[in-house]
Parts: C-alpha cells; structure tokens; sequence
C-alpha cells in the first residue's frame, strides 16, 4: 500500500469517525443530562452528574400520560406498517413481474403521490373524518398512515423486485402457480431483505411524524407520541432534565429497531442497487 492510498484511507477513517460521534453525542447527552436536577444542569449543561438521579424520569410519567402515548403510538404504528409493506410489496410486484397495461404510467401516477405536500390533503381529510363520527379514532390514521407510505415503500421495493430474475417467475407460471401464489411462495421470500427494510424505514416514518398525528389524534386518550414530546418542549422548557427524559424514552424504540436488524436493513438498501 503506497503512501497516497495510506493518506487517503485515514481520512476516511477519520470523518467516519466524525460522523459517529456527531451521531451518538446527542444521546449520551441527553442521557447524561437527564440524571442531573434542573439547578446542575443551568450551571453547566455539559458537565457530568455529580449525583445521579431519576427524579426527572418520574416527573415525566408522573405530570405527562407518557406511556400512554407510547401505547397508542405502537396501535397506530404496527398494523399501518404491516399493511404499507404488504401493499407496497404487492404493487411493487404488479409493476415488474405481471403483464399490467400502462403499469409505468400508472406507477408514475402513483408516484406524484409521493411529492404533494401532506398538509394540502390532511385538512380536507380530517373534515371528512370529523363528518363521519370518527375524529380521535385510531382506525383513520392508520389507514391514512398506511396510504401515505405506499408510493414510497413500492418506490423502493420497484427496484429491489426487478433484481429477481423473471426466469424464475416464469419457471412458476409454468408449473401451473397462480399470480398470488408466485408473489406469496416466489417474491416475498426473494425480497425478504427488501421487505423489511421497507418495514423498517416505514416504521420509522411513522414513529417520527407528528402534523397527522397532531391533527387527527389530538385528544388525551388517542394522542400519539409526537405530539406529547411537542408539547414537553413547550411545559418543560425551565425544567430541561425532564424535557431529555422525555426525548430519550421517545427515541429508544427506534433505536432497539435499529439494533435488531441493522445487518437486515444494509442488505436490504443494497440488494437492488447492482443487478
């Protein structure tokens, strides 16, 4: 290895290190800060605890129905990401393995979907909704969570399902499978990587949302967890310590997400992206 390549490796190195720790800064400080009162953290926020401390952890669950919010984001979140990947994976199967006519133009449709801003359709949607009686019901947003998600998830398993060889469909067309049960018994195993870090990234999509969550289920009883860190920021801005707590107790689901099935979520990103 000459000089130059030696050079070029370290400085690689050295900003893949950069960004790791701009990535995991955040949360350390937030976890450190959360174990200090709201006096040790107005004299230095970026000084260690000198006494650890879970007071702030039971304000929060004790002044904010913060678990609750948890509850009602995981009703919201698991079946409107089991129906957008499972719908993606279909259209995204229909548009390259099936002889649909004008399956480009109607995927090109679909896809416009995809750049109309949310907040133009989600007013409109919320006066038909509070019409029919089911205003802070969670049944809408997760059918409106699952309809947002489609265009994108099939965007990107459009891609990962054209890497599959035809012959194969087609060796199962001959032996007398249907369309379902080559998708069901041929693609979904194939495509399994692709599928779930579709799953993955749609999980995540809605876990982080927060207008349709706010504009939809924005009663006590049905609020999401967005809209309850939004509202921490605006309760909590003297008392910085509970406010972390909050964020932290937010972001741990997404990040045991990340931890299962990091190895899952790289194949899946990659296995389209040569072919």
């Amino acid at each position: 290895m000459n000089t130059t390549s030696r050079i070029g490796r370290g400085v690689v190195f050295t900003l893949l290190c950069l960004v790791a720790v701009s990535t995991v800064y955040p949360l350390l400080f937030m976890a450190l800060n959360t174990m200090k009162s709201s006096n040790a953290f107005a004299i230095n926020p970026y000084s260690l605890p000198k006494h650890f401390s879970l007071s702030s952890f039971s304000q929060l669950f004790s002044q904010v129905p913060f678990l609750a919010a948890i509850l009602h984001t995981f009703i919201v979140v698991v079946p409107a990401v089991v129906m957008a990947t499972f719908f993606s994976s279909l259209a995204a199967f229909v548009f390259t393995k099936t002889p649909i006519k004008f399956g480009n133009v109607l995927f090109w449709v679909m896809l416009m979907i995809m750049f109309m801003p949310g907040i133009v359709i989600l007013l409109p949607l919320y006066v038909a909704i509070a019409h029919a009686g089911l205003a802070n019901n969670f049944v809408p947003a997760i059918l409106i969570y699952t309809a947002i998600n489609i265009p994108y998830g099939t965007y990107l398993l459009r891609s990962n399902f054209r890497s599959i060889p035809d012959s194969v469909v087609e060796a199962a067309r001959m032996d007398g499978a249907s369309w379902m049960r080559v998708f069901v018994k041929v693609i979904l195993p194939i495509g399994r990587p692709g599928i779930l870090t579709v799953g993955i990234l749609t999980f995540l999509n809605i876990w982080n949302e927060l207008f349709v969550s706010l504009v939809l289920l924005h009663a006590t009883n049905t609020e999401m967890i967005t809209p309850t860190l939004a509202q921490l920021s605006g309760k909590y801005s003297t008392n910085v310590p509970v406010l972390m707590a909050g964020l932290l107790l937010g972001a741990v689901p997404t990040l045991l997400l990340y931890f299962v099935s990091a190895r899952v979520f790289i194949r899946g990103m990659l296995s389209g992206a040569v072919r």
